[in-house]
C-alpha cells in the first residue's frame, strides 16, 4: 500500500470512528443525520483510496426492520 492510500484511509478511518460515535450519542435527528452523512462520506473515501466505490444496495436486500437503505462495496473486480 502506497504511503498517500495509508494516510487517507488512516485519516478517514479516525473521522468515521468519531462520526458514528458522535451519530450513536447525540439525541437532536438533525445532528445525528449530519454525522450519519460524515460517517458514509468517510467510507466512501476509504473504499475510494482502496480502489473500490459505495453504491446503495437495493431496496429488496435491506431487511424490512432497518430504516435505511445500506450500502454495497463495488468494482470491477468483482466480475473477474
Amino acid at each position: 500500500m502506497r504511503a498517500e492510500t495509508y494516510a487517507v484511509a488512516n485519516l478517514a478511518a479516525l473521522n468515521l470512528i468519531e462520526a458514528v460515535s458522535a451519530a450513536y450519542y447525540v439525541t437532536d435527528k438533525d445532528a445525528a443525520a449530519r454525522h450519519e452523512f460524515r460517517a458514509r462520506e468517510m467510507l466512501r473515501k476509504i473504499a475510494f483510496a482502496l480502489g473500490y466505490e459505495i453504491s446503495p444496495k437495493e431496496r429488496q436486500e435491506v431487511p424490512e426492520d432497518r430504516p435505511f437503505q445500506g450500502l454495497r462495496l463495488v468494482s470491477e473486480r468483482n466480475g473477474e
